[in-house]
């Protein structure tokens, strides 16, 4: 079998199985070789992907288990995917019609200064009311997830599965804050040992282990939420809304699975409407999570309506005059892009249930709609073993 596309690819590469140029979706740059070889140097190889693109997103995932990521790709018309290590370079270039090779600058996976960045057990505010305590080479074992934001390219299992790079811890902990369900950590490597997606949000943290046990892991630093200002759960009496002229009626205990514009955090409903009104992006309604069990990004603005249902943990608010649908909805679709900048967040009516607690919570919350992780052809699912004193788990999720 192959891995599976990436629809949003899947039309432009079938024009072009070679591209000019190429960024990855998490932002790893790739310079082409089109109908050129470049053997050996394998990182890991053979594997099937439907496109030339889907091998290139491959490497900017990868964790290799000799402790360093993926520094190019070979691809040919067969679907066949070789990953590279870092002793390719264009000295072994051939011409070869229907093979074509990229290579990722050396550059792109430099090492950044991997000091800790802030005082061990520091507490870091972000967005203002989330607060990360520091953990200075330390490492969170476990408690990975396919985030919701990782549908731009897909979620796969193996030594795919990580997908975020940030370029600093702060960069990563606002990672975490964006992310869907709700992140309650992070690991970062600045040394990017183990390879560009360095940046790894977690569902929970009560599982921190010593980051220097193993050279192949290289350097990390974590981040634990402690704590998040309180948001308001009581739904208004008033079940009317007044602001920036235009008028919402305010729905308790309800849901409305329309398409997302984009989700933001607020504090209560009426400032999540306020948004709403604000936005210049054709909005007619809101979904609140007061819960977050869904995500810290609980105000999500949207501009279609769907069937409207019921849900203890929400709340929805609609535009005075918007019409509501009376047939069953549609799934929601979710934009993509191949900018690393797309870091928004959409959630789906499934998404949302249970209540969360945060204050010192280290544990994960497993309750949200979980993608299947996506095997890939030429290697075993549980094939892949995370580095001695880590303790990071390649089994597929459920």
């Amino acid at each position: 079998t192959f891995i599976d596309p990436i629809d949003s690819l899947d039309l432009q590469a079938r024009d072009s199985p070679c591209p000019n140029s190429y960024e990855s979706h998490n932002g790893l740059n790739f310079t082409m070789y089109c109908n050129q070889n470049n053997p050996w140097n394998d990182a890991q190889g053979p594997v099937q992907t439907d496109t030339m693109e889907i091998c290139m997103e491959l490497c900017s995932r990868y964790w290799g288990p000799t402790g360093e990521g993926c520094f190019g790709v070979v691809w040919n018309t067969g679907n066949s995917c070789w990953l590279r290590n870092s002793s390719t370079s264009t000295q072994g270039l051939y011409p070869e019609a229907g093979t074509h090779s990229a290579l990722v600058p050396h550059a792109e996976l430099k090492s950044v200064n991997t000091d800790c960045p802030f005082d061990n057990l520091s507490i870091q505010t972000v967005r203002n009311v989330e607060n990360f305590t520091i953990h200075c080479d330390q490492v969170i074992g476990g408690f990975d997830a396919c985030f919701d934001e990782y549908d731009v390219s897909g979620c796969y299992q193996g030594p795919y599965e990580g997908f975020w790079h940030a370029d600093s811890l702060q960069e990563c902990m606002e990672i975490c804050a964006d992310s869907h369900p709700l992140c309650q950590g992070v690991s970062w490597n600045p040394s990017q040992t183990i390879g560009f997606a360095n940046c790894w949000p977690k569902t929970g943290w009560n599982n921190l282990q010593p980051a220097t046990a193993n050279m192949l892991i290289g350097v990390l630093h974590s981040a634990a939420l402690t704590s998040i200002e309180p948001v308001n759960t009581t739904c208004p009496a008033d079940k009317s809304y007044d602001t920036q002229g235009k008028t919402f009626s305010i729905n308790c205990a309800q849901l409305n699975t329309g398409t997302n514009i984009t989700s933001i955090h607020r504090a209560n409903i009426t400032a999540c409407v306020d948004a709403c009104a604000k936005s210049d992006k054709d909005c007619v309604g809101v979904v609140f999570d007061s819960t977050m069990a869904a995500g810290f990004q609980n105000c999500y603005l949207q501009n279609t309506t769907s069937v409207i249902s019921s849900n203890a943990n929400t709340t929805f608010a609609l535009l005075s005059g918007t019409p509501l649908p009376t047939s069953n909805p549609t799934n929601t679709t979710v934009p993509t892009s191949s900018s690393k900048a797309s870091s928004k967040a959409w959630i789906a009516g499934p998404v949302i249930g249970g209540v969360v607690a945060i204050g010192l919570i280290a544990g994960g919350i497993f309750w949200w709609r979980r993608r299947k992780a996506r095997p890939v052809s030429g290697t075993t699912a549980t094939g892949y073993k995370g580095a001695p004193g880590y303790g990071y788990s390649y089994a597929p999720a459920p």
